[in-house]
C-alpha cells in the first residue's frame, strides 16, 4: 500500500512538473477552445508561480476585429489582481450599414458575485484612430466594482446589482485635448466641472456641473463667453425619450471690445444697441426622442433688457430631417421706440418656407446721418420659399411713413410709402459660380406720396411717384416710372399738373447703365412773371452707355410750336443742338407777347438753331426771320428780313454781320426801305449801317447800340421833302417847297433819347406860300400893326433856311428857325426869325390814328 502511494505520489509529481513545463501551450490550447470567434483570439500567455500563493503572468494577448489587448508584469495571489502595464488597441473596422442593433431596455438586475479580488492597472494605455494621441490612464479598484481612473482621464466608476454610475472631471486632460482639436468655432481658455451619469438598464440620469470660459476670434476683438451652472438630462430607453434641462446653465456673453463693429452707425444707436454683457437662457427643458427634437424657448437678452432674441417653439424631426420654429427679435430704447421682428420657418429637407414681420418706430434721426425725420415707422412683411439647394423665392412688402423727410437737397412732409420686391435666387453651386448677381430675377414696386415737398430748390405740393422694374441674372433690367405733382414752385417760376413718365430698357454694367431710356412729360401750366406757358408737351429719347455717355434727343411742344434738343456726354464733353424747325412766325406770338405785351404778329416766318458745347461754354447759332409783319403798340413793321449768325465763346458773343431790312415802318411817319447790319462788339448787340427813306430823303447812322446803356448815336438827314414833312404837320393853309439836309446828334439815357444841337438847312432854293392859315390870321387879328411883315410872308422865295433842332426826353421838341428870302411880288427881301415847340410823341401818335393802314392791320390782329 504504501509502495503504491509512492508510485501514486511520484505520477502526480511527474504530471505536474509536465503539466507546469507545458503550461503556455496548454493554456492556449484550452483558452482557444473555450473562446469563440465572436469572443476573440487569445494569441499569447505567459505566466508562471511566483510563490506558493502568487502567479505571476508575464505577459498576455488577446485579439478581436476591432480591439487587441496586451498586459505584462501582472500578479495574481487570490485577492488582488495588479497589473503593471497594459495596453488596448482599438482599430476602426467596416460595418454593415444593414445591421440594426436592437436593445429592450430592462432594469439591471446583475446579482454581482461577492468577495471578488480587486484589479489594479498601474499604466494603462488606449490608442484608437478616433484619438489625436494615445490615452495613458491608471485603474484602481475601491471598492466591489467601484474603479478610480486617473491620468489622462479622470473618472470614477462603480457597478452594483441595479445600476451604473460614472462620474468624468472636465479638467481631465484628454477632454482639454479633444476640445483643443475638435476645431472648434470658439477657444477655451478655461474649462473645470464634472459628469455624471447613473444607469439602471431603462434611463440614463446625467448631471454636469460646469464652469467654462471661451473665446470667439474675430479680426476687431474677441468676445469671452462664460458657461457657468448646472445642467441635468435624462433618456429613458423604455419610450425613447430624452429631457435635457438647462434652466440652471446661463451663457454669459462679454463683449465689450466688439463696439468697433458698429463703427458705421451713429453714437445714439450705438449706445441704444450695444450693450457690453449678453446672456443666454433656456427657459424650459429640451425634449428629445426618436423622432423629434424640441426647445420651447431661447431668449438672448442683453443685461439692460433693451433688447432680446428669442427662439421658440423650435422642433427638429429626425427622420424627416425637418426643423420648424419662430424666430423673435425685439429692441425698445429712446433711440428705437419700437424695432420688432418676427420669423415662422419650416424646413423640410431641402424645401423653406418662411414668412415675417418688421416693425419699427424712429422719432427722428440721429445728428451724425445726412438724412432726418420726424416720426419715421414701417411695416415690413416678408416671405422666403423653395429648395435650399436649387431656388429661393423672396417676397416682400414694406410701407414706411413719416411726418417728415429732410436731407441735404430734398425735404418731404407727410410721407407714404409703399414698396414690394420680388427676388428668385438661385442656390445650386453651379448657378452661383456662374451668375453675376446673386439672384436670377428680380421684381420690384414702387408707390410714394408727400403733401408736401421740396427738392434741390423746387417745391410744391402733392408729389406722387410711382414705378415697377425687373432685373434678371445678366443683369437685363426694365424700369418705369410715374411722376406726378400737383404744384411746383422755384423761385419765380410757378405751375401745376406735372405729369411725367420715364422707361430705361438696358443692362447694368461696371461702367454703368447701358441701354434706351424713353419719357414724356406733359405740364398743365408754367408761369413765370414774364412767361406763362399752358399744356407743355415733352418727349424725350436716346442711348445711355454709361456714366460718361450718353445721348438724347428732347422734343417740347407749345401751341403749334416744336423745339428739339438733341445732346450727348462723351469723354467729358456735352455736346448739344437745340432746332426750331421753320415755324410761321405766328407760332410764337403767345411767348414773344408775353415778354412784349405790346406785340402782336401778323405773319412771316421763323428758324433757328444752337449748337455747341455745355462744359466749355461754346456756342453757335443761327436764327433767321423772313417776311415778317407784326404790330407793336400801334407801330407797324412788314417785311422784316434778318438772317442772323453768331458764336458765344468762352464768355465772348461774336455775331458775323447780318443784313437787316424792313420793307416798311408805320410810326406815324412812315419809315421805308429801313437796313442796316446787325453785328457785335464787346459783348454788345450793334446796328451799323442804319439807314431808312423817309420824306423822300433819307436817315442814316453809323452805329447804334442794341442795348439800354447810355450811348450817343449821330442821325443824318438828307434830302428830306419839306413839303412831305408840312403835311405830316398838318399846318392847313401853309405850303412848304424844297428840301432839308443836316445832323440830329441823338442821346440815349436811362432808355429815354434827347436831341441836342441838331442841325437842318435847305439844299436847294425853296418856296414858302401862307393863305388863310388860322395860326397866321390869329395873329393878324391880335397884331394888325405886324400886318405889313406878315404879308410879305404870303409867298416868300427862300434862299436860306436853317433851324437848331433840341428835343427833351419827353419828346418836346424845340426849332430855332431861320428864313432869308424874298417877296417877289413886292421885291422885298425877308429875314424871318422864330421858334416851334411841339410835342413830337403827340404829334405821331396823331398820325398814327389817321393812318389808315395801320388801323385795319391792328383791327385784323385785335379780332
Amino acid at each position: 500500500m504504501r509502495r503504491f502511494f509512492l508510485i501514486l505520489l511520484f505520477a502526480l509529481f511527474t504530471i505536474g512538473i509536465t503539466v507546469y513545463y507545458f503550461r503556455v501551450p496548454l493554456t492556449l490550447t484550452i483558452g482557444k477552445q473555450i473562446l469563440t470567434e465572436e469572443q476573440g483570439l487569445l494569441e499569447c500567455l505567459d505566466w508562471s508561480v511566483d510563490s506558493w500563493d502568487r502567479l505571476a503572468v508575464e505577459r498576455m494577448c488577446w485579439r478581436s476585429e476591432a480591439v487587441s489587448v496586451e498586459l505584462s508584469n501582472a500578479t495574481f495571489d487570490g485577492d488582488h489582481f495588479l497589473v503593471g502595464n497594459m495596453r488596448v488597441i482599438h482599430q476602426q473596422t467596416q460595418t454593415d450599414d444593414n445591421t440594426q442593433v436592437t436593445y429592450s431596455p430592462t432594469p439591471l438586475q446583475l446579482d454581482l458575485p461577492e468577495g471578488m479580488p480587486t484589479v489594479e492597472v498601474e499604466k494603462l494605455t488606449v490608442s484608437s484612430p478616433l484619438l489625436s494621441e494615445s490615452l495613458n490612464l491608471s485603474v484602481k479598484q475601491t471598492d466591489d466594482f467601484a474603479f478610480t481612473i486617473d491620468g489622462d482621464m479622470q473618472a470614477d466608476l462603480a457597478l452594483s446589482d441595479t445600476k451604473l454610475h460614472a462620474a468624468l472631471r472636465l479638467s481631465s486632460p484628454a477632454v482639454q485635448r479633444f476640445l483643443r482639436d475638435a476645431k472648434l468655432p470658439v477657444s477655451v481658455s478655461a474649462l473645470t466641472g464634472k459628469i455624471e451619469a447613473e444607469f439602471n438598464g431603462q434611463v440614463i440620469n446625467a448631471d454636469l456641473q460646469l464652469q467654462s470660459t471661451l473665446n470667439y476670434a474675430l479680426p476687431q476683438c474677441q468676445p469671452e463667453i462664460q458657461v457657468n451652472g448646472v445642467a441635468t438630462g435624462q433618456w429613458d430607453f423604455t419610450d425613447e425619450r430624452a429631457t435635457l434641462d438647462l434652466r440652471q446653465l446661463p451663457v454669459d456673453l462679454a463683449v465689450a471690445e466688439c463696439q468697433a463693429l458698429l463703427a458705421e452707425l451713429p453714437q445714439d444707436w450705438k449706445n441704444s444697441i450695444w450693450s457690453g454683457r449678453w446672456q443666454a437662457r433656456i427657459s424650459e427643458p429640451v425634449i428629445i426622442n426618436a423622432q423629434t427634437l424640441t426647445l420651447p424657448a431661447l431668449s438672448v437678452q442683453d443685461v439692460a433688457h433693451v433688447s432680446t432674441v428669442t427662439l421658440s417653439e423650435f422642433v427638429y424631426q429626425l427622420p424627416e430631417q425637418q426643423m420648424q420654429g419662430k424666430l423673435m427679435v425685439s429692441h425698445h430704447s429712446e433711440a428705437f421706440q419700437l424695432l420688432d421682428a418676427q420669423v415662422d420657418f419650416l424646413l423640410a429637407g431641402t424645401q423653406l418656407e418662411s414668412q415675417g414681420i418688421v416693425t419699427f418706430e424712429l422719432a427722428q434721426a440721429p445728428e451724425e446721418l445726412p438724412i432726418n425725420w420726424q416720426a419715421l415707422s414701417m411695416r415690413s412683411d416678408f416671405s422666403l420659399q423653395g429648395k435650399v439647394n436649387e431656388q429661393l423665392m423672396l417676397n416682400i412688402t414694406a410701407k414706411p411713413q413719416a411726418q417728415s423727410v429732410v436731407t441735404e437737397v430734398m425735404m418731404l412732409d407727410k410721407l407714404t410709402t409703399s414698396v414690394s420686391a420680388q427676388a428668385l435666387f438661385a442656390m445650386s453651386e453651379r448657378h452661383i459660380k456662374t451668375q453675376q448677381t446673386p439672384f436670377e430675377q428680380l421684381q420690384w414696386q414702387l408707390d410714394a406720396e408727400a403733401e408736401r415737398y421740396q427738392i434741390d430748390g423746387v417745391q410744391g405740393r402733392n408729389l406722387s411717384v410711382s414705378g415697377h422694374g425687373d432685373i434678371d441674372a445678366s443683369l437685363a433690367a426694365n424700369v418705369n416710372a410715374d411722376i406726378r405733382v400737383g404744384s411746383f414752385k422755384r423761385e419765380n417760376v410757378r405751375g401745376k399738373e406735372l405729369h411725367q413718365q420715364l422707361g430705361f430698357s438696358g443692362t447694368l454694367r461696371p461702367e454703368g447703365l447701358v441701354g434706351k431710356l424713353k419719357g414724356n412729360s406733359t405740364i398743365e401750366l408754367v408761369a413765370h412773371p414774364q412767361l406763362v406757358l399752358r399744356d407743355v408737351v415733352l418727349n424725350s429719347e436716346g442711348d445711355i452707355k454709361g456714366v460718361e455717355q450718353l445721348a438724347l434727343t428732347h422734343k417740347l411742344t407749345h401751341d403749334s410750336l416744336e423745339l428739339q434738343l438733341t445732346h450727348r456726354l462723351e469723354a467729358g464733353l456735352m455736346p448739344f443742338t437745340l432746332t426750331l424747325g421753320e415755324h410761321g412766325l405766328g407760332a410764337i406770338q403767345s411767348v414773344a407777347s408775353q415778354f412784349v405785351p405790346k406785340l402782336k404778329i401778323e405773319e412771316g416766318l421763323i428758324s433757328a438753331s444752337v449748337s455747341g458745347e455745355l462744359s466749355r461754354q461754346v456756342f453757335d447759332f443761327e436764327i433767321g426771320v423772313g417776311d415778317a409783319s407784326f404790330l407793336y403798340d400801334h407801330h407797324y413793321v412788314s417785311g422784316l428780313e434778318l438772317p442772323l449768325k453768331g458764336k458765344w465763346h468762352a464768355g465772348e458773343l461774336m455775331i458775323e454781320p447780318a443784313p437787316l431790312s424792313i420793307t416798311e415802318v408805320r410810326s406815324g411817319p412812315v419809315l421805308t426801305d429801313v437796313r442796316g447790319q446787325i453785328t457785335s462788339d464787346n459783348n454788345l448787340l450793334v446796328l451799323r449801317q442804319f439807314s431808312a427813306n423817309i420824306f423822300s430823303g433819307q436817315l442814316a447812322a453809323e452805329q447804334v447800340l442794341l442795348d439800354k446803356q447810355d450811348q450817343e448815336v449821330l442821325v443824318t438827314a438828307s434830302d428830306l421833302d419839306l413839303m412831305l414833312i408840312s403835311e405830316a404837320g398838318r399846318e392847313a393853309g401853309v405850303e412848304l417847297y424844297g428840301q432839308v439836309s443836316g445832323r440830329l446828334p441823338v442821346f440815349i439815357h436811362n432808355g429815354q433819347a434827347e436831341i441836342r444841337d441838331g442841325y437842318l438847312s435847305n439844299i436847294v432854293d425853296s418856296m414858302l406860300k401862307v393863305e388863310d392859315n388860322a395860326s397866321f390870321n390869329a395873329l393878324k387879328s391880335q397884331r394888325p400893326e405886324l400886318q405889313p411883315v406878315f404879308d410879305m410872308l404870303d409867298e416868300l422865295s427862300i434862299e436860306t433856311l436853317s433851324a437848331d433842332v433840341n428835343m427833351s426826353q419827353d419828346g418836346q421838341l424845340e426849332l430855332a428857325v431861320k428864313i432869308a428870302g424874298e417877296n417877289k411880288q413886292k421885291q422885298q427881301p425877308v429875314n424871318f426869325n422864330y421858334t416851334h415847340s411841339e410835342n413830337i410823341y403827340t404829334l405821331f401818335r396823331a398820325l398814327r390814328l389817321s393812318d389808315e393802314i395801320t388801323q385795319a392791320v391792328e383791327k385784323a390782329l385785335n379780332q
